[in-house]
């Protein structure tokens, strides 16, 4: 699914959920942005319309050369083909994206409007007061990162998109490279499958609103979610873990240290359980070495009962760290400083004595920390 016959990605299978939202994440180099692109630019010029909306997370991003290059293909000419040869660039040009050809002197001629280009970090100041009534096709390319999100970035998102348009046919394209599992977009808009989601495949997830449409039903926010399997077209410059992210299907990760003997080398001196606000949840050990007593602190995936999740406040008497608020003197956000053991933690984290099960583990567990208002450690 999502693969067409030429081995790159095609928004055939996902486009037939009729989803407002459509949010494809796989490997990197499948065609998902190629095809995206192709699907929008061909509308925009049968139609006339500038109905491409590019969208990215910083204002830097979105600089003439980088917008012009970003529509600049290897081995194809996609402007080429969508304009049956008319026009040969893209240009991005005073706030929007122009088909444009090269004439003889090499000086680019605007042909027609395709659409425009939005910063998410400047879009509170920029973009509220402006119409954009042609754009049908909003493409939020790499929202996925592992570099940090801005504060509350899904409603800066939705705010933008409201900006935008108020009409109910805007389709809009979340495109991401498997850089992080840990993602405000998956806790916010209850993703929940993703974790565990299997590539070829696409899941749908429906959020009920306080709106009502003309009938007086609730209006229902459909979002599709596909895992696109990886291209069987494959590259021969890549090796190791990178080869496997890039474009073997894998998360992409960090090289990060494991338990340097077997777990039962070691005795078991205190355990917590971490859950973050993205909803990962992790068993934090401290683990004495049984015959040369060394001190190591052993992380690994856990996984919390469902109703911590629901009452984060329950009785319990085992140890949790996490943002969710409770009333319960076993839960906090953070390390007890008045602990000697979870300050032996703490300090074992600052000289990086951790180790993790595996990398996977070790990327979750690193990004979550990051992802924290507080560093719980």
């Amino acid at each position: 699914m999502g693969i067409a016959k030429n081995g790159y990605y095609t928004t055939k299978d996902i486009l037939q959920h009729k989803a407002q939202y459509n949010i494809v994440y796989s490997a990197r180099s499948d065609g998902k942005s190629f095809d995206v692109k192709r699907l929008a630019l061909s509308e925009s010029w049968q139609t006339k319309k500038a109905l491409f909306g590019l969208i990215r997370r910083w204002k830097d991003d979105i600089e003439t050369s980088l917008v012009n290059a970003y529509f600049v293909e290897r081995n194809v000419n996609l402007i080429k083909e969508v304009t049956n040869g008319e026009c040969d660039c893209i240009d991005y040009y005073r706030k929007f994206l122009w088909f444009s050809r090269t004439n003889a002197e090499g000086k680019i001629e605007h042909v027609q409007k395709c659409g425009e280009v939005f910063a998410l970090n400047i879009a509170n100041k920029r973009y509220k007061s402006t119409g954009h009534p042609e754009i049908k096709y909003l493409v939020y390319e790499e929202f996925l990162t592992d570099e940090g999100y801005l504060p509350n970035e899904p409603d800066k998102l939705q705010n933008l998109i409201s900006s935008i348009g108020r009409k109910d046919d805007l389709i809009i394209f979340l495109l991401g490279n498997k850089v992080s599992r840990v993602c405000p977009y998956f806790t916010e808009w209850s993703l929940k499958n993703i974790k565990k989601q299997k590539e070829g495949t696409i899941d749908d997830y429906y959020h009920e609103t306080e709106e009502v449409d003309e009938e007086g039903k609730p209006v229902i926010i459909h979002i599709a979610v596909e895992h696109s399997a990886p291209s069987p077209k494959k590259s021969k410059m890549f090796f190791g873990r990178a080869e496997k992210s890039i474009q073997g299907g894998s998360w992409q990760t960090g090289n990060y240290p494991k338990l340097p003997e077997p777990f039962e080398s070691y005795e078991k001196i205190y355990e917590l359980t971490y859950i973050s606000i993205s909803q990962f949840a992790f068993k934090v050990v401290l683990l004495c070495h049984k015959i040369n007593s060394d001190l190591i602190v052993f992380v690994y995936p856990s996984k919390a009962p469902k109703s911590f999740y629901e009452k984060p406040n329950e009785e319990t008497e085992e140890r949790y760290i996490t943002g969710s608020f409770s009333t319960n003197i076993f839960v906090t956000p953070t390390l007890n400083k008045e602990s000697p053991v979870e300050c032996l933690i703490h300090n074992l984290f600052i000289d990086n004595k951790v180790c993790y099960s595996d990398n996977l583990c070790g990327e979750d567990f690193t990004q979550s920390c990051k992802a924290e208002l507080k560093y719980p450690f």
